[in-house]
């Protein structure tokens, strides 16, 4: 088993239990898949990736409806190319701008994946004294361990834990309005869909932390948001065997599993240097009227964000 693999273990009955979630066949999948691709190769202004991978998992996240996984792959190289510069192009191990992110935030992906088949995703800022430029430097190591996840995963959904142990309100100030905007329109970069949010080891302050994402994110979401007192209450939601130690976990500590996922990552240059060129050869933005794009049906300029 590759490293990869045992950072996103997928079991064949598990592969089997997602495809017979919406009653497909692995053929039938891989034919699809193919479609996808052969759009993706005539449309004239899409990049040609050579990972399959990438397109299984839209059509997942998009409960296998093929014009919405269209839609989604032309958000995905959309937002690359629209925020180049000020954020994807910063994404090469090894630079500056990824070394200092490395320790400001850990972004970490369990092995296992919940007896619903959704992956979970752990936050955590480790920022207290706020030395971040802004808030899109804590998110570099999301989306690189998100574009890494493109190249193997398989899961039906996601849960985010949101640890806020280290938060301070020197972190809640390096998320200004405009990098607000950004997060959310870059989520439709990794099409995601959401199944729950879990907020733990909260601050004093966590009142103010609502309002300000009350202000920015659906409502969809914020309904998705559970705050938990105590490790106790986690568990009546997630499986103590897919939690690392930190949380009373079975799994690996925290910071053992986010090395793992460090070394993953510098091990794999090559990769992010060639998504440098993932970008979109055409100006174009999605349709707005497009409510239900990504299943959530939210307005104004947030309705793409993907949730179940």
């Amino acid at each position: 088993m590759s490293r990869l693999s045992s950072l996103m273990e997928v079991t064949e009955d598990e592969k089997r239990a997602i495809l017979d979630h919406y009653s497909m066949t692995e053929e039938q999948f891989e034919e699809n898949v193919k479609i996808l691709r052969t759009w993706i190769k005539q449309s004239g202004h899409l990049p040609q990736e050579e990972d399959e991978n990438k397109f299984r998992l839209v059509l997942l996240n998009c409960k296998m409806s093929m014009e919405k996984a269209k839609q989604c792959v032309e958000g995905y190289y959309r937002i690359r190319t629209r925020y180049a510069h000020e954020f994807f192009d910063k994404l090469i191990p090894n630079a500056k701008d990824y070394l200092q992110s490395k320790n400001l935030a850990k972004s970490v992906v369990m092995p296992k994946l919940t007896p619903d088949l959704c992956r979970i995703t752990i936050f955590k800022l480790t920022d207290p004294e706020g030395l971040a430029d802004d808030a899109l430097i804590y998110h570099i190591p999301v989306f690189m361990i998100t574009e890494m996840r493109l190249t193997k995963e398989l899961c039906l959904s996601n849960i985010i834990l949101i640890d806020f142990s280290s938060y301070s309100w020197k972190n809640l100030i390096k998320y200004t309005p405009t990098v607000n905007q950004k997060l959310v329109d870059m989520l439709i970069s990794v099409n995601i869909r959401i199944h729950s949010l879990h907020f733990i080891n909260v601050t004093g302050f966590m009142d103010h932390i609502m309002r300000v994402l009350k202000s920015f994110v659906p409502g969809k979401i914020v309904n998705k948001i559970i705050i938990h007192k105590s490790r106790e209450s986690l568990w009546e939601y997630i499986p103590k065997e897919c939690l690392p130690e930190d949380y009373g976990g079975t799994q690996k500590p925290l910071d053992e599993i986010y090395s793992d996922w460090c070394e993953q990552i510098e091990e794999s240059e090559e990769l992010f240097k060639k998504l440098l060129s993932a970008k979109s050869s055409a100006k174009f933005e999605l349709d707005p009227s497009q409510q239900d794009v990504f299943g959530c049906g939210a307005e104004g300029s947030f309705r793409q964000l993907v949730l179940d």
